[in-house]
């Protein structure tokens, strides 16, 4: 099987995860970066801010250019904010499959990122629909009569560098790792009033918080550091966005992986992950937060609960590894 993965080579891409181990499985493989063939002048920022899809229009007639050079058997579209239907339209006349995963959500989107209209009008051009969301399976499926299949989200971390954070010593403090947005900044400011200390990563973290005496801001984590930040604090806090409301997210793997103790939303699917008390810990509201902190940060002993989260994370197959082999069936499937 010929695949062409059209999305992003960025180091925290999630296609990376993909792409890597397709090709360690063997599959004859191209990726097709559509940010190579934008010019994010301060004139296309404004447009793309404005749902504008003009900053994108090279991209849109290299796309069908490459899939004609390479001649895949399946184009897979990470996301697809930069394409128009015309452009799916064009590439099916080809005779290739095309398949969609959008790790945000294709009907919810508050944020620039997540794209423009464009992203839903292309839903049913798409012969297959990987979905993190179950509910948004069913919807697809009933809706648009498309094939939908169930991809959670996973992990990626080998054993060597997993031996290496487990050493790491413990922060007794509770930690939130990626960027804000108001629902994210009210929840660590709450947090902060009610006298737990928490420490925070990411980009433009002080354009949300100021002055509070038991919080800390830091730049953004990746690579080895993101996992050792992962492992070293008491608990970690899993804050939903609105597209993964009765869902999970990125983080929901990541930390159990790394050891680390998950304060996540409850629901359905993480219970189905993981089993609150003894490998995670879930509220079903905000206001149940800054109890369960003190909670977990006033335990004596936590290693239990670090080495079952681990252990369920590798035994369950929540791996990328296992994602990829997963996702490669369904779409030798189709």
């Amino acid at each position: 099987m010929r695949l062409l993965i059209v999305g992003s080579t960025a180091p925290w891409a999630i296609e990376l995860h993909y792409i890597r181990h397709f090709r360690e499985s063997g599959v004859e493989l191209e990726v097709f970066d559509p940010s190579h063939f934008i010019n994010y002048s301060g004139l296309n920022r404004v447009l793309i801010r404005l749902g504008s899809l003009a900053p994108y229009r090279t991209a849109n007639e290299h796309l069908p250019d490459t899939v004609h050079r390479f001649r895949p058997d399946v184009v897979w579209v990470f996301k697809g904010i930069e394409f128009k239907p015309e452009t799916l339209a064009r590439i099916k006349q080809q005779g290739v499959k095309l398949v969609n995963y959008n790790p945000d959500h294709p009907f919810i989107r508050t944020a620039i990122s997540h794209g423009g209209k464009n992203i839903a009008e292309s839903v049913p051009l798409y012969d297959l629909h990987f979905c993190y969301s179950r509910d948004l399976v069913a919807r697809i499926e009933k809706e648009f009569g498309i094939p939908a299949a169930y991809l959670p989200f996973g992990f990626d971390l080998d054993e060597s560098v997993y031996e290496r954070v487990a050493s790491t010593e413990e922060t007794l403090r509770a930690c939130f790792i990626g960027n804000p947005d108001p629902i994210r900044a009210r929840i660590i400011r709450q947090l902060g009033r009610s006298g737990i200390p928490v420490d925070v990563y990411g980009h433009h973290w002080r354009r949300f918080l100021r002055n509070d005496a038991h919080i800390n801001i830091f730049g953004p984590v990746h690579g080895d550091i993101f996992w050792q930040k992962i492992r070293q604090y008491r608990v970690q806090i899993n804050i939903f966005r609105p597209h993964n409301a009765g869902s999970h997210n990125m983080r929901t793997f990541e930390i159990p992986a790394a050891g680390g103790i998950m304060l996540a939303p409850d629901n359905p699917e993480h219970r189905s992950f993981f089993e609150h008390g003894r490998e995670a810990f879930f509220y079903q509201s905000e206001d149940e937060i800054a109890g369960y902190c003190r909670e977990i940060l006033a335990m004596n002993a936590v290693g239990h609960i670090r080495e079952n989260a681990r252990k369920r994370s590798v035994e369950a197959g929540y791996s990328y590894s296992h994602r990829a082999a997963s996702a490669l069936s369904a779409i030798q499937s189709v």
